[in-house]
């Protein structure tokens, strides 16, 4: 049951908010990003945001856990702490609301879910991810895989929408970045140092990038 969880918030179709955003790929098609260098850019937000956003995920499930709300309240803070960026803060939380309202509606009986819904000053997704997985059952492992693979294909179905491309590539980019993403989940869940011990994003181009994006007129996604 705990892997149709997975592949449940995993699936594009979970109304979560993803499909509005393009996590900074649409600012870089502007600024001169072509076809040919997405898949680098999949990669390098893999290993530069999603991970260390991953990790901010499993701390909230084991805050959950161990401490309650008041536990993953506090790894909200830490979430603010890592992402200096206030436009970067507005998207991750649009997204961690809109995972909750749908987690919400398939789990209504999750008081965690509601609770923290009501409590959180930003619900940012990294968090509103954590505690799903704490109320739902998915382990670390899985929550981290989830957190990866999620970031790698909101990206390549960006590109779908922005660029001249045959979906088999866009795929072709998250199936490449699977065993790092089987490695890197692992490196995650067997992380058990407090998060502020923990590597934090190191993306400031993206920072600067969501800047530009925001006053941007036109555009087709909200990240």
């Amino acid at each position: 049951m705990v892997g149709v969880l997975s592949m449940l918030l995993a699936d594009g179709r979970f109304p979560a908010g993803g499909y509005a955003h393009s996590l900074g790929l649409e600012q870089a098609i502007e600024d001169g990003l072509r076809v040919d260098g997405v898949a680098d850019f999949v990669a390098a937000r893999l290993r530069l945001v999603a991970e260390p956003e991953a990790r901010i995920s499993v701390a909230a499930r084991r805050a959950a856990r161990a401490d309650g709300l008041d536990g993953v309240l506090a790894v909200d803070a830490q979430f603010a702490a890592r992402c200096p960026s206030p436009v970067l803060r507005e998207s991750a939380r649009r997204l961690g609301g809109a995972l909750l309202r749908s987690a919400a509606s398939v789990w209504p009986d999750g008081t965690l879910i509601d609770r923290y819904r009501r409590a959180s000053p930003g619900t940012p997704r990294p968090v509103a991810l954590g505690v799903v997985a704490a109320a739902t059952g998915v382990p670390d492992e899985q929550l981290a895989a989830l957190a990866l693979y999620d970031d790698a294909a909101t990206v390549a179905s960006a590109a779908l929408k922005l660029l001249p491309l045959d979906p088999a590539h866009a795929s072709r980019w998250v199936a490449e970045q699977r065993l790092w993403i089987e490695d890197a989940a692992r490196r995650v869940a067997a992380d058990a140092r407090p998060l502020a011990e923990q590597p934090a994003p190191a993306a400031i181009g993206l920072e600067l990038a969501a800047r530009a994006h925001s006053d941007r007129g036109e555009r087709l996604f909200v990240s």
